[in-house]
């Protein structure tokens, strides 16, 4: 015997007789589905003023999807690869200095931290940079390398403290609580930050990067903050202000990055903003033998991450 025929459907019997076991199911049936109606209206009446009340006062709502449209984000591709470093105000010692990617083809950041001692054959970082600036190490890492890099940003410490300031602030979950206090002369620093998520300033963000890669020699370490400051700071409201920043970049550092450069990129910067941190991050690995040179599995890593 059949009770519903499709789902929502009410079956009729085809004999038409009101005594008929089909009939008295049915009958039987809408008689519960009365009774319970009436009682909900009645204890509904009795408690409640009107159904908003019922379902909460204040917390019915239309969920709004606040996401940006991914569909309507301009085309981007290639890969472009930075040089970025930071001395002291007297453009005498390197802080920290490390090769970043922005890779449009996989909206993705490749970080590689590089000590100040590395030796580039002969030589090292530190002394190429003291003999041509960052322009100068830029040509010598390409060639060391046997990569690409497009461009370079070189700053003092104050001036990467005024345009990371501008930027705004990051949240950086720190493994344990750290208190150091380095540097001589008027090139002192000091580090004070607890154990877990902290909120990182712009000065607090440059001596973190410094203690890295001078201090502890973590590489590691300093590519994941890196890539924090990155997703952190390339966000939606700093893109709205984005030509602002870039004059104010430009005044901040020693770059090869020109207007021209920066408005042929923009719709790059545009969609690395929107995705914020929806974008891959990646930290390859730099190691070094006891001589400071490059390790030939690093040096196959960063090619391997590098090449276009």
């Amino acid at each position: 015997m059949r009770l519903f025929k499709n789902r929502g459907d009410i079956y009729i019997p085809k004999t038409g007789k009101s005594n008929s076991k089909e009939a008295k199911i049915l009958f039987v049936f809408l008689f519960f589905i009365v009774i319970f109606t009436v009682v909900f209206v009645v204890l509904l009446n009795g408690r409640y003023k009107n159904a908003a009340e019922f379902f909460g006062e204040g917390e019915v709502s239309i969920t709004e999807n606040s996401e940006f449209n991914e569909v309507n984000l301009p085309s981007v591709t290639g890969k472009t690869n930075f040089l970025i470093l930071e001395t002291d105000d007297e453009n005498e010692i390197i802080h920290y200095i490390f090769l970043l990617q922005a890779d449009k083809d996989n909206f993705a950041y490749k970080a590689a931290a590089l000590s100040p001692d590395m030796k580039l054959d002969k030589t090292s970082i530190k002394e190429v940079y003291k003999t041509g600036g960052g322009a100068a190490l830029q040509t010598k890492l390409t060639e060391y390398l046997g990569i690409e890099i497009d461009y370079y940003a070189e700053f003092e410490n104050s001036s990467a403290v005024d345009f990371l300031g501008k930027l705004g602030t990051i949240i950086y979950p720190a493994n344990s609580d750290i208190r150091f206090s380095g540097g001589s002369g008027t090139d002192k620093y000091t580090i004070h930050i607890n154990e877990g998520e902290q909120k990182l300033s712009a000065t607090e963000m440059t001596n973190l990067l410094r203690y890295f890669s001078n201090e502890k020699h973590n590489y590691s370490a300093e590519c994941e903050l890196v890539l924090r400051i990155m997703t952190g700071l390339f966000n939606q409201k700093n893109f709205e202000s984005s030509e602002s920043l870039f004059r104010l970049f430009i005044k901040s550092c020693k770059s090869d990055i020109t207007v021209r450069d920066y408005e042929n990129g923009k719709n790059s910067i545009y969609v690395f903003c929107m995705k914020n941190t929806d974008i891959t991050v990646y930290t390859v690995q730099t190691k070094y033998d006891e001589n400071k040179v490059l390790t030939q599995k690093a040096l196959k890593e960063i090619k391997g991450y590098y090449s276009k």
